[in-house]
């Protein structure tokens, strides 16, 4: 069977996305299976490379991070070139799909987890699973002993992958999390914005690319 890994973040080799492929890679390999390439749908998700590869591929598993509640415009555009394939190339292709996010809780991500197994439906796939993993927009950036136990969930996957040909229900479940905070933890969560510790890693992204004093600039008016 040939495999394939497909990044679909937009920050194509330094995303999470990459990172977490390169995890079910390793899961992959635990059961004997030689890890698959890994391309990238960035920065041109139009071009021949990824929707040949894509084609060739018996198994694929798609991994990309959730913009606005949605995908990134590039694995949007990627679908719809699928819409110019032979229908016959596409029909019983093995699909699983990964979407991670920074956001903790599962329900940010539940309406695209729905969207995507519609849209294996439609276009003939036989859908592997979707995984939903939140706050996980950091691990791209530390050490990977601090991110041992989500390192470790990825290569499960994997291993679920290799040994029975789809992510099981129950891992699906646990890497999706809470749905929505209770609310001790919304307590926590308004002492913690209060306090300004909230906006500490995004306030450390404005002043690294020198636009921390325009972080309140309003382009469109005033909401």
């Amino acid at each position: 069977m040939k495999r394939l890994l497909l990044n679909g973040s937009p920050r194509g080799r330094d995303g999470n996305s990459r990172r977490i492929l390169a995890w079910i890679a390793e899961g992959l390999g635990q059961t004997g299976i030689p890890g698959p390439p890994i391309v990238d749908l960035a920065p041109q998700p139009t071009r021949p490379e990824p929707l040949q590869a894509f084609l060739d591929a018996d198994e694929v598993v798609l991994s990309f991070p959730l913009y606005t509640d949605s995908m990134p415009a590039i694995v949007k555009a990627f679908f719809e070139s699928l819409s110019a394939v032979d229908p016959a190339r596409l029909r019983g292709k093995r699909v699983a799909f990964i979407i991670q996010s920074g956001f903790p809780e599962g329900v940010h991500t539940e309406v695209l987890g729905d969207y995507l197994a519609r849209l294996s439906e439609r276009l003939g796939f036989l859908h592997l699973g979707t995984l939903r993993k939140g706050n996980v927009e950091s691990i791209r950036s530390i050490p990977e002993r601090q991110v041992a136990k989500v390192a470790e969930l990825f290569r499960v996957a994997g291993r679920e992958l290799g040994e029975d040909g789809e992510f099981s229900v129950e891992l699906a479940r646990r890497m999706a999390g809470p749905r929505t905070f209770g609310p001790v933890m919304r307590t926590v969560l308004r002492i913690v914005i209060w306090t300004g510790l909230a906006n500490f890693y995004w306030n450390s992204h404005l002043k690294r690319n020198g636009a921390f004093h325009r972080r309140f600039d309003a382009p469109y008016g005033k909401a």
